[in-house]
């Protein structure tokens, strides 16, 4: 390859293929087999045109070659290492570091072929401590894009899989490390789907990670995680692990804040939290979500304005108690 974006990405991604297959113990024979694969899609990534007839006719070529690949040229064991090799893929054919031309179809393999059929394979299974690997090789990026699902597949091939359910603690908090990391680097959050997902993961054994929540930021400073970090450096209760529940409460509480007026549910989680937290305080935390009026859009370097739709919901639930106090 002569482009030199596609020869720094497959270097970069080469090395940190070959340390995660170490550490899945995947066979020479069979990671060889699988960057021959993900080496022919590099080049079709590089080389097609925007005709449609010809990102087809590569896209089935891809396909086929892939369903061979894994029915009879690979050890299924090493279906493990394909999974989070794919997610990694489809992230940077998201972005803007290879080609800036969209190629459609190979967009569509990923997306809506390869990479759900073996996230939601049950049979493609991974140890806690596989995952913490997957996650060490998936937590850097040259761009993480907002559109490319990585958060929510890595999410998700654990949810199915309940890989963290019964997981040594510090590997799971080195593991939920990893993919916060990932959501620092996202340079847009439409949403805060994946961390409250996150937060759900979290146990009263997870001290050490609870902190580490308090501290954390997200690269790009957007409000909507500003807001966040206050809340989890609020005073509410004396127990910790409670302290973190209600606050988890909060969270999803002010993120439901939609419509034009507050929705019957909303009141009713409304009432359950008063019952918790005082008027004062309540007070307190809307004061202090109401000074980000001016968090309600994100400017990028380029000019570019988008809107952030979290700060409006928690901006929205913060007008609608301080009416209801």
């Amino acid at each position: 390859m002569t482009n030199n974006p596609y020869q720094t990405f497959k270097r970069d991604e080469l090395a940190k293929s070959k340390i995660l297959a170490g550490k899945l113990t995947v066979p020479e024979h069979d990671f060889i087999k699988i960057q021959n694969w993900f080496d022919l899609l590099l080049l079709k990534h590089r080389e097609l045109s925007s005709n449609r007839e010809e990102q087809l006719e590569a896209e089935k070529d891809l396909e086929l070659k892939f369903y061979e690949l894994i029915s009879s040229e690979i050890e299924r064991k090493s279906y493990k290492y394909i999974l989070p090799k794919l997610l990694y893929y489809n992230n940077e054919f998201h972005g803007a570091f290879l080609r800036s031309l969209y190629v459609a179809r190979i967009g569509a393999l990923l997306v809506d072929n390869l990479i759900p059929r073996l996230v939601n394979d049950r049979i493609i299974v991974y140890s806690a401590e596989d995952f913490l690997h997957v996650t060490d090789y998936l937590r850097d990026h040259y761009f993480v894009s907002p559109n490319s699902n990585l958060l929510e597949d890595t999410l998700k091939i654990e949810s199915v899989r309940s890989i963290l359910k019964h997981a040594p603690t510090e590997v799971k908090s080195e593991t939920l490390k990893n993919i916060l990391h990932i959501i620092y680097q996202k340079t847009f959050h439409h949403d805060i789907v994946c961390f409250k997902k996150i937060l759900k993961l979290i146990s009263p054994a997870d001290r050490e990670l609870i902190d580490y929540l308090k501290e954390f930021r997200v690269e790009n400073g957007q409000g909507c995680y500003s807001i966040i970090h206050e809340i989890l450096n609020l005073n509410l209760l004396q127990d910790d692990w409670e302290d973190f529940e209600l606050k988890f409460q909060l969270i999803n509480f002010l993120d439901s804040g939609r419509g034009s007026k507050p929705s019957s549910s909303w009141s009713k989680k409304f009432q359950d939290l008063s019952v918790i937290i005082d008027k004062r305080k309540f007070l307190e935390i809307t004061d202090s979500i109401l000074k980000n009026e001016n968090c309600k859009t994100y400017e990028f370097d380029y000019g570019a304005v988008w809107s952030d739709d979290v700060v409006k919901r928690f901006l929205k639930s913060a007008g609608w108690i301080n009416q209801s106090i």
